[in-house]
């Protein structure tokens, strides 16, 4: 059976090893030979190669999904079975792209037939008519599992739990596109980060309660009495900061004659945000292959990305369903498996370029389910960082 397989490889012309290709899907591609062979692109020796034959046999469902034939219509920019077959499989030897064509090309194929000998290329259209067009479909999905969350079956949902995983995985490893090279979504900050997190105070008395004890009374709730948010639900007690004076003080939109007191809270230790701030940006994905069976899925995942900081940050009424969603994700990121998070970062609704935080509970399972155990969190503060604001209009 060996001297089979010897003999076949002999008898092929070329062979193509898998450092000069560039797609993931083929480089996954069993390509162990019998004897070393000299690679056409980079003229070394390997044993681990494809031959043009094998390859124009895997991609060639898989083009006509990606790439159209060109009637003329991008004069200039028309490129050639080669030149398509180059590009899909990442690798920019001339000789290479040919020679995988040649075994693509169907002889008895009319001339509307993507094969025919001859014919021009180019991308396919975008899908999308408009950016809102790719807007409505995406987000669609993210709509599509809200309204299950929130309507039906809310606990134990598998579909929920693989759309959450998928969505994160994209965001974990995609690139900043202002500072390659850097994650964008994992945002580290340093220990002695200050946070801000304001009360309204019903009079002066309870003005000087909150000053003489902020760390309780400006401090994430006891969770008997941790309410309905964005991001937790009732009875998770999670802590609600800003990054600066004035975003926390918009977000208890204190009315006029409203006194609000205001802590000043520094971090002990450094701490790993999940930034949905940066998904607004263009993010900087690895390309996916045009090969892969889950491109589709992952496209959407991606493009979602763009829009999902509006998606956790859009205004809608306290006991709105709509809360179950965010809820469920920042749950999901709390107790990632690979990568933990002490919180997450998003966009202030209440004030312009504001950004607020939701810091995660680090208490021991002992002190969390324990009746009156309060949260912590790796916070600082002292009665000297509290500062008091009147409001007269």
């Amino acid at each position: 059976m060996q001297l089979e397989f010897l003999e076949m490889e002999d008898n092929e012309p070329m062979f193509v090893c898998l450092e000069c290709v560039g797609d993931p899907m083929l480089r996954m591609s069993k390509a162990a030979l019998m004897s070393e062979r000299i690679c056409a692109a980079c003229s070394q020796p390997t044993r681990k190669a494809l031959t043009p034959k094998r390859i124009a046999r895997f991609i060639g469902k898989y083009l006509p999904t990606h790439f159209m034939v060109d009637y003329g219509l991008h004069p200039g920019y028309e490129m050639t079975l080669a030149d398509v077959v180059n590009i899909a499989i990442r690798c920019d030897n001339a000789l290479i792209g040919e020679a995988i064509a040649q075994h693509l090309i169907e002889a008895d194929a009319d001339e509307e037939g993507f094969y025919w000998p001859g014919q021009e290329y180019c991308w396919a259209p975008s899908p999308f008519e408009s950016e809102e067009h790719e807007r409505w479909w995406v987000v669609g999905e993210w709509n599509s599992i809200a309204e299950e969350l929130s309507h039906g079956r809310r606990f134990f949902n598998d579909k929920a739990r693989k759309f959450f995983d998928s969505l994160i995985f994209e965001a974990l490893n995609a690139e900043s596109a202002e500072c390659p090279g850097t994650l964008a979504v994992i945002k580290t900050l340093p220990s002695g980060t200050n946070f801000y997190r304001a009360r309204t105070a019903k009079n002066q008395i309870e003005v000087q309660v909150f000053k003489e004890n902020p760390a309780k009374e400006l401090g994430a709730p006891p969770k008997e009495h941790a309410g309905n948010n964005r991001m937790s639900a009732a009875g998770v007690s999670l802590l609600y900061v800003s990054q600066d004076t004035a975003t926390c003080i918009a977000e208890v939109q204190p009315s006029a004659g409203a006194t609000v007191v205001v802590g000043e809270f520094s971090s002990t230790s450094p701490l790993t945000i999940f930034d949905f701030t940066t998904l607004s940006n263009q993010l900087k994905h690895t390309p996916l292959s045009l090969f892969s069976p889950d491109y589709q899925r992952r496209g959407d995942h991606q493009r979602l990305l763009h829009y999902l900081h509006d998606e956790i940050a859009r205004p809608v009424r306290v006991r709105d369903t709509h809360y179950v969603m965010t809820q469920a994700l920042a749950e999901f990121i709390r107790y990632h498996e690979q990568q933990p998070f002490d919180g997450i970062s998003f966009r202030s609704v209440q004030h312009d370029g504001g950004v607020n935080f939701v810091l995660f509970d680090k208490s021991n399972s002992e002190t969390m389910y324990s009746h009156g155990g309060r949260s912590r969190f790796d916070l600082e503060i002292s009665n000297t960082a509290v500062t008091t604001h009147h409001f007269t209009e």
